[in-house]
């Protein structure tokens, strides 16, 4: 069973998944990282991980989007962990250092 704290080897990657074009417009659901050359400053990343019932997750990207914090597109779509009833969705964000 997946366990949060380490892989599972028969579970694709979350942070690989999604089902958005991958394009920087339209980043729905897909985890995958935008190509370096889109962000010339090189700004270090930040990935933030929430885990928990679908329903509160969804009420804390709603959360964040209402403190100006991110768009609810820019998180991962929602994907099962293995444990019942849990999902986890992830945020990558630049950060700048200045």
């Amino acid at each position: 069973m997946f366990n949060r704290n380490q892989s599972n080897p028969n579970q694709s990657d979350p942070a690989a998944a999604g089902s958005g074009s991958g394009t920087p417009n339209d980043r729905s659901g897909d985890c995958r990282p935008v190509a370096g050359d889109q962000f010339p400053d090189r700004s270090p990343e930040v990935r933030h991980v929430l885990f928990g019932p679908e329903a509160a997750v969804r009420l804390t990207v709603s959360n964040l989007h209402r403190r100006g914090y991110a768009e609810p597109n820019d998180w991962c779509k929602p994907q099962p962990t293995g444990q019942p009833g849990e999902v986890m969705t992830v945020l990558t964000k630049r950060v700048p250092l200045n």
